[in-house]
């Protein structure tokens, strides 16, 4: 990751997997934020660009990368306990 500006209340930063992205973006519309979104410049050439708008961007960000890790982890068990029947 790669911040690119970063201000007050808003952060844009550049992230190399688009999947990550798009994982992060939709966690975090799931908390008390005013803006998240991402983009591309060019849709092969360009690495995608997440821009967050909250009280605190970074804690908006880490705290849905903590709860992408808790739901990897719920979802590791339940794959776990379906493949001992």
């Amino acid at each position: 990751m790669k911040i690119l500006e970063q201000k007050d209340n808003k952060l844009k930063i550049e992230v190399s997997d688009l999947t990550f992205v798009n994982l992060l973006n939709e966690t975090m519309w799931k908390q008390t934020i005013d803006y998240a979104a991402h983009y591309r410049d060019h849709i092969y050439l360009a690495k995608p660009v997440l821009v967050v708008s909250s009280k605190n961007p970074k804690k908006t960000m880490l705290d849905a990368a903590e709860t992408i890790i808790e739901n990897v982890k719920e979802l590791r068990k339940k794959v776990e306990h379906l493949s001992k029947k």
